[in-house]
């Protein structure tokens, strides 16, 4: 899915840049921005509502914000990936998150024809991402036959550096690409239960969840170290992340 998305948005900024480079008179200045995040939706589904503003402060200077809903994908219930191992996903729970993120801009004097926010640009970034999700299994095994409820979270803090390019498309609208932004994630994983289990039941039913997650969520094994969730309760790690965004706008 992420290498198929990729090639979306390269196609995208090259449709694009063909397009911008046509263009020789820049019209009234609009200073604001209204903006919305496309590349989250088609990655994590349509229930990924982000909005944003972007203020331009100066002719090669801007900052924006964002906000929004996040939710993790729908996992497939009925899921028994691994044939008879005595767990089976039966139901979706609550579903819930929150983004917000936030980046200063220096557009490249050097690179750029027109003043911002157009043209290449570099600056560093914060965003936090929140996700909440709760699903119902089905565990038959020695010691216990019957429902588990799970209550799985995911807080993610992340700082860095990025490089992009925003194009425009008319008289107010832009197209921006976040095309590479590296930098350093903080995570935050846990997984509740509402049911006591010995050890073993316990590592079952981990096993079956890592197992969905990595199907289901992009870059899951990147979030977690080892074998994925390894035990109950809350676990921090920190990483290498990344920031590739898709944002529309419309200049006011």
């Amino acid at each position: 899915m992420m290498k198929t998305f990729l090639t979306l948005g390269l196609f995208l900024l090259i449709s694009v840049s063909s397009f911008a480079q046509n263009e020789s008179e820049e019209p009234k200045e609009f200073k604001n921005s209204i903006r919305y995040n496309i590349s989250t939706p088609s990655i994590l589904g349509i229930e990924n509502i982000i909005l944003g503003y972007e203020r331009v402060l100066g002719k090669n200077r801007s900052f924006t914000v964002a906000l929004g809903l996040n939710n993790l994908p729908f996992l497939n219930v009925g899921s028994d990936l691994t044939g008879d191992s005595g767990v089976k996903l039966i139901g979706d729970g609550k579903n819930s998150g929150f983004h917000f993120s936030g980046d200063y801009r220096f557009y490249l004097k050097s690179e750029n024809k027109f003043d911002a926010p157009r043209g290449v640009y570099i600056g560093p970034y914060y965003s936090f991402n929140s996700y909440n999700r709760g699903n119902e299994w089905a565990l038959n095994t020695e010691n216990f036959d019957g429902n588990v409820s799970t209550d799985l979270f995911f807080r993610i803090n992340s700082i860095g550096g990025e490089l992009g390019y925003q194009f425009k498309l008319g008289k107010r609208f832009l197209l921006d690409f976040t095309m590479f932004g590296p930098g350093l994630a903080f995570y935050k994983t846990g997984i509740g239960l509402d049911t006591d289990l010995s050890e073993e039941d316990e590592l079952l039913l981990l096993e079956k969840i890592n197992e969905i997650l990595s199907e289901r969520i992009p870059g899951f094994n990147n979030v977690v170290s080892g074998e994925g969730i390894e035990r109950i309760g809350t676990t921090n790690t920190t990483s290498f992340g990344y920031r590739f965004l898709i944002n529309v706008a419309y200049r006011f």
